[in-house]
């Protein structure tokens, strides 16, 4: 592997966010913080996956594969044996997150919720 570059990177993701609500409180000096991170980086609508359901999306964006590859297909699903259905969890997942890849290459990252 080359020469690491000192680089970090920030991504956050805010489930549900418009910017046709965030642009006018944006404008309206009610966000100050979100205003300066944007100033200092670069922002962007996402185009989405349907159907529209939190646990996919963000299993997506966290693996970078499609439902159908990482497993996650909404927020509960059956157990082994087919009798009842539990929530979906980070065990649920089939593939590597982003975070599981930077670690077995030395790399370190930090998730929140």
């Amino acid at each position: 592997m080359g020469e690491r570059l000192a680089k970090k990177v920030l991504l956050i993701g805010w489930d549900a966010a418009d910017w046709r609500v965030i642009n006018p409180l944006l404008d309206a000096g009610k966000m100050p913080a979100l205003q300066s991170v944007i100033e200092r980086g670069v922002m962007g609508n996402l185009a989405t996956l349907h159907p529209v359901l939190s646990p996919m999306l963000w299993t997506s964006i966290a693996t970078g594969k499609r439902p159908y590859k990482h497993g996650i297909l909404g927020f509960s699903e059956p157990i082994p044996d087919g009798t009842r259905v539990r929530p979906v969890s980070n065990l649920s997942r089939k593939t590597k997150a982003l975070w599981n890849i930077l670690h077995q290459n030395g790399l370190k990252s930090h998730v929140i919720a």
